[in-house]
């Protein structure tokens, strides 16, 4: 009898990815980095890989109502995200609101958190980025890890190459299953990861440039336009939060460069205000926050966070056309 396409996808996987999908109800095994808003992560998760939602800057109903809208628009494959250098305050209302899986960055969550998540049904990640690192996190028992390297875009936990501690953390994780990010853009990378080990990968660059992504069209352009080398890790867009980020570079940043990397204080047009939020606010030019739609003014002054792997990105699809076509490349080995 000749295979359907669902067995033959099936057949190129690993039992980690076929067992990290069955877990999920996931067509993929790709997760969505938190940044790109609501309308990305309904969209991430309508295709069938998980999509996410950053829930760490937000109110709590803020957080209640976008958790409820996502759960009426999907099958529950989506996560709602907290960096732990910040106090998650939206966490219980996330959980009243049903949000079915929890994802930490950062840190390690308490106990009492984890009592609240598992006494909500959901389910949990960490965020590790060493072998010592994901000790730490195996101890709180975790449906999963996220294993981040440098080469990821963002906010950067990691100190070290992605496929240098890939391995040893999934040596140390046994059967619970860790995800791979940090520079993913294509089928082929994704490829590379899983025959590293890895149950699945985490992308974020590459799903922020597709349409249904709520960060700025100029920011996508630019995305687009990069080439070799054009990111940069460094602590440049530190206002609001002081943590080494990959970003690409721009005037901002090349500026503050030239000047020796000041601190706050004597950093080159500091005080600029370089945009105007959709709510009015204004944005100043050091502040660790991207350029959504809507915001008007220096769009590529801002913190522009990408990975390594963006001299790859081309185009500004659908999830929907992205998702296939990456599938197709990890299969054409």
């Amino acid at each position: 009898m000749e295979k359907t396409r669902t067995e033959v996808e099936s057949a190129e996987l690993s039992e980690r990815a076929k067992n990290l999908m069955t877990t999920f109800n996931l067509k993929y095994p790709i997760f969505q980095a938190a940044p790109g808003g609501e309308a990305l992560a309904a969209a991430v998760a309508a295709e069938g890989a998980m999509g996410a939602l950053p829930l760490t800057w937000i109110t709590p109903e803020e957080a209640f109502q976008q958790v409820a809208r996502l759960i009426a628009m999907t099958k529950g494959n989506f996560y709602g995200n907290y960096a732990l250098h910040f106090e998650p305050a939206t966490f219980d209302k996330a959980l009243e609101a049903g949000l079915p899986i929890v994802q930490f960055s950062w840190g390690i969550p308490t106990n009492e958190m984890i009592s609240k998540i598992r006494a909500a049904k959901a389910k949990f990640g960490i965020q590790v980025s060493s072998k010592a690192n994901a000790k730490a996190a195996l101890d709180t028992n975790p449906d999963f890890l996220i294993c981040q390297g440098i080469e990821a875009g963002g906010h950067i936990q990691a100190s070290e190459p992605l496929l240098f501690s890939l391995q040893e953390i999934v040596d140390e994780a046994k059967q619970v299953p860790v995800l791979a990010a940090g520079g993913i853009t294509t089928g082929h990378d994704i490829r590379k990861a899983l025959e590293t080990g890895a149950a699945g990968v985490v992308l974020g660059t590459r799903l922020i440039a597709t349409r249904e992504s709520e960060i700025h069209d100029e920011f996508k352009n630019a995305l687009v336009e990069a080439g070799k080398d054009s990111t940069v890790l460094t602590t440049c867009f530190s206002d609001g939060w002081f943590a080494q980020h990959r970003v690409l570079k721009n005037k901002t940043f090349l500026n503050w460069q030239a000047a020796g990397c000041p601190l706050a204080g004597n950093r080159p047009g500091e005080n600029d205000i370089i945009a105007t939020k959709p709510d009015g606010s204004k944005v100043k030019r050091y502040a660790f926050l991207s350029p959504r739609k809507g915001t008007q003014g220096s769009i590529r002054e801002f913190a522009l966070y990408a990975g390594e792997g963006v001299e790859k990105i081309k185009d500004i699809p659908t999830v929907a056309d992205l998702l296939r076509r990456l599938w197709k490349e990890y299969q054409n080995k």
